[in-house]
Parts: structure tokens; C-alpha cells; sequence
């Protein structure tokens, strides 16, 4: 039985986050651009389902300021602070000919977003990510649990081989039988609201994060 797993992608209504995004951005004009409430909501809204570390397109991830500066496969840094015209992360996001190379499926980012993208660069690139926000987990370095967590959800796979059950920022995929652990499927969202096998039980889907946050599928 072949099983799929790691695609995490932002769920938002896309029109609601480009306008919210826009006004973000002008907002943001007669002050220092901030990270952590201007340019990671631009990140989760477009980029971030193909680059963090569950699915590290490129092996780049920009869920993690020190991550989306040093860049991916290439080995150089995407981001030079002070120096938007050297940084190789607006060269990907600003469109030619109406096409960007990131995000690749979707419309370019706004004009307004890439501006402000170039600012926040141009400002020094820096992390104002609050200390209680940073990513303390992912698939090498998952959960450590004291008590066991509570189980918000779990399937059986349609042969009865597999169990996946919720934990936190993470699902456990264990035997049926008890007889030990599959894999362990870490993500961003604390809270993990349903799992769910696909009729065949090639694929699990995964909903996890709050009501009125953004949250995340995992397949």
C-alpha cells in the first residue's frame, strides 16, 4: 500500500487575503516595515504551502526569517539585507511579462506587496517575530509529551492496517494492531481538528489550526 504524506498548505478565502494584504502594505507606508505583521501574512497567503518544512519545494522554507534569508538548493543567501537589487527572493516574486516564478501556479504578487517586500529588505530584513511565535516544532524535531495529549480526531485505513491519530502539531500514524509507529506527521498548527483517510487509503487528509486563523491541510 503506497501512502502519501507532508503537503501543507495555507486555507483562506484567496480575494479576502489580497485585498486585506494590499491594504496591509499601504498601511505600512509611513512606517518600518514589520515581518511579523506585514510580510508573514503576504509569505502565508502565497508562498508558504510550497516552501516550509513539510514541503520544502527547492529545499527553501519561509516560515522562519533565517530560512527565507538564507535561501534553498543553490546554497546563496535569497536575501541581502539593504540590498533589494542583489536579493535573489524579488527577482522570483516580481512578474515579467505578467509571469512570476513565484508562486509559480498562482497570480504574481500584488505591486504593492512586492514594494513591500522591497522595503522590509531594504530596512535591514529584520525578525520581529515575538519570542513565544518561533516554530519550535517540525519532522526533526517533533513533540516531546509529558501526558498524553488530548485526541481531537482519528480514522481507521478502509483495510484496517493503519490508525492515524491527532496529536499536537503532529499526527501518529500507528499499526491497527498496537504493534508499533509509522510515521509521525508534523506540522504548524498546534491543534489538529480532523484526519481523515481517502476512500482507497492511498492519501490522509489532515485539517488542523483555530477557527479565525489560518490554518493548514495536510494530504
Amino acid at each position: 500500500m503506497r501512502h502519501v504524506y507532508g503537503i501543507f498548505a495555507p486555507l483562506a478565502l484567496a480575494a479576502t487575503i489580497l485585498s486585506g494584504s494590499a491594504l496591509a502594505a499601504e498601511e505600512a507606508a509611513d512606517r518600518p516595515v514589520s515581518y511579523w505583521n506585514d510580510i508573514r501574512p503576504l509569505l502565508q497567503a502565497s508562498c508558504q504551502g510550497c516552501h516550509q518544512p513539510a514541503k520544502a519545494k527547492g529545499d527553501y522554507i519561509l516560515t522562519d526569517v533565517s530560512r527565507l534569508i538564507a535561501g534553498g538548493e543553490s546554497g546563496e543567501p535569497a536575501v541581502i539585507a539593504k540590498d533589494p537589487a542583489m536579493s535573489f527572493l524579488l527577482e522570483q516574486i516580481t512578474p515579467k511579462n505578467g509571469k512570476a516564478e513565484m508562486p509559480p501556479k498562482d497570480a504574481p504578487l500584488h505591486e504593492t506587496e512586492i514594494a513591500l517586500i522591497r522595503r522590509w529588505i531594504l530596512e535591514g530584513a529584520l525578525d520581529d517575530t515575538p519570542e513565544n511565535a518561533h516554530q519550535k516544532y517540525d519532522m526533526e524535531n517533533p513533540p516531546v509529551y509529558a501526558v498524553a495529549p488530548v485526541v481531537t480526531s482519528l480514522d481507521y485505513s478502509p483495510d484496517g492496517s493503519l490508525l492515524a491519530v491527532a496529536g499536537f502539531h503532529e499526527v501518529l500514524l500507528h499499526k491497527a494492531d498496537g504493534s508499533g509507529q509509522v510515521a509521525r506527521l508534523v506540522g504548524l498548527s498546534e491543534r489538529i481538528e480532523s484526519v481523515k483517510f481517502s476512500p482507497d487509503g492511498t492519501m490522509l487528509a489532515v485539517t488542523g489550526g483555530l477557527p479565525g486563523r489560518m490554518g493548514e491541510v495536510q494530504v
